[in-house]
């Protein structure tokens, strides 16, 4: 009796260590668990260029940029105005010659009386010495007292002194011709030098005016209306990638190959987008 009491509650232990351990079989509340692993980013790229051509007013955008083109190529054409300019000079330098020719005039009246006065002056002296010289000859000639060897002495003296007053005469004027032709070539050059300057000068003008470039109003207006149609394209564009991005539950769009790995490329339907909605 006392072994059968014994054993009971040993039959009790054992009961309640097999079911620990099978608790302990089913739930080991230590064993390492995997977690769920996460979704990797979705990346896409589209191309730009496309899409921009896609879009409903590239025609329209086209377009307004050839008729600017047209009339920027018109407006180059610098031929007529070349012509005019052409005229103009020849009209600027014919008046330049008139002056530099009335300048001229006016250059040898005023040297010519210059160079006369100083010829009547030096003849002026030139009678100072040789008329009492050739006045007593005179005097001695009209003698009735000169043999005839005197009277031809007296001559040919009388036409010594009046060829040397001649030739003294001649070298002078030749000095002041010669004057007068040194002063009359250095004005001409100089004038010369001077009307080529101007005609440099009024040329080099004209040609930095024509190549300014032409900015009328109605064309910066045009250009202005480019600019801001682009604008407009543009950010269509960048708002339906975005569009096409969030309904696709992409994170990250390119606007080209930007990444080594493949990415989806949904230019297409960006493109079916942005003309849906136009």
């Amino acid at each position: 009796m006392r072994l059968a009491n014994r054993s009971k509650p040993l039959g009790v232990v054992g009961i309640i260590c097999l079911v620990l351990w099978s608790a302990g079989c089913a739930v080991n509340p230590t064993a390492p668990t995997t977690p769920a692993k996460a979704p990797e980013p979705v990346y896409a790229m589209v191309d730009m260029q496309k899409l921009l051509e896609a879009h409903p007013e590239r025609a329209r955008l086209r377009k307004m940029e050839q008729d600017l083109a047209a009339l920027d190529a018109a407006t180059q054409d610098k031929s007529p105005l070349l012509e005019v300019a052409k005229t103009e000079f020849e009209s600027a330098m014919k008046i330049r010659q008139n002056q530099d020719q009335a300048l001229i005039e006016k250059k040898q009246t005023e040297l010519t009386e210059q160079l006369n006065g100083e010829r009547r002056q030096f003849i002026e002296i030139l009678e100072a010495e040789y008329r009492p010289l050739l006045f007593n000859i005179d005097l001695k000639l009209k003698s009735l007292q000169n043999s005839p060897t005197e009277s031809q002495t007296l001559q040919q003296e009388k036409s010594r002194l009046e060829n040397e007053r001649q030739q003294k005469l001649k070298t002078r004027e030749d000095e002041l011709i010669a004057h007068f032709q040194r002063e009359m070539k250095g004005f001409a050059q100089a004038l010369n030098a001077e009307s080529e300057a101007y005609a440099k000068k009024w040329m080099d003008d004209r040609m930095q005016e024509l190549q300014k470039p032409v900015v009328a109003p109605e064309r910066e207006k045009q250009r202005q209306e480019i600019v801001a149609l682009s604008g407009r394209m543009m950010q269509d564009v960048r708002n339906t990638v975005a569009k096409v991005a969030e309904r696709e539950k992409i994170e990250l769009v390119w606007y080209k190959p930007a990444v080594r790995k493949s990415v989806k490329d949904i230019t297409e339907l960006v493109t079916q987008e942005i003309t849906k909605a136009k």
